[in-house]
């Protein structure tokens, strides 16, 4: 049996015989294993709207401004926002000036704030007191 051995010249030789040579296109197929070091890519979190608290300053049909001792919002109202008094649907003439509410806004990306939610609750009747009845005076 005879053997024969690729010496570098001839590899070298052989290379740039084939580097001249026409190719021909081949599919290559590849296959790839995920690479477990990598940390997954993080969650898309909802984009949270901020919420507010605070005493309505002026009300009309189309703004809102709440104030509270750290700031004052002015936010515009859109057909899309909803209006609450105890859990329970309402409109914006249900609002007025001194009331405490709270609530969701969105700002665009021009920086116009639109007030998502608009929530009051009714205010606790205050507790009744009770007088003495009057004592007879002595005669």
């Amino acid at each position: 049996m005879k053997i024969t051995l690729l010496t570098p010249a001839l590899v070298a030789i052989l290379g740039l015989a084939l580097a001249g040579a026409p190719t021909t296109a081949q599919a290559q197929t590849t296959t790839t294993t995920p690479d477990t070091t990598a940390p997954a890519p993080a969650k898309v979190k909802k984009h949270e709207k901020p919420e507010f608290k605070g005493s309505i300053t002026a009300i009309s049909a189309t703004s809102v401004t709440v104030a509270n001792k750290k700031k004052t919002l002015t936010l515009a109202i859109t057909p899309k926002t909803t209006f609450k008094i105890d859990k329970a649907p309402a409109t914006v003439t249900d609002f007025a000036v001194g009331d405490k509410v709270s609530g969701s806004y969105s700002t665009d990306a021009s920086g116009a704030m639109s007030a998502n939610s608009l929530h009051k609750k009714t205010p606790k009747p205050a507790a009744a007191t009770t007088t003495a009845p009057a004592t007879p005076a002595a005669n």
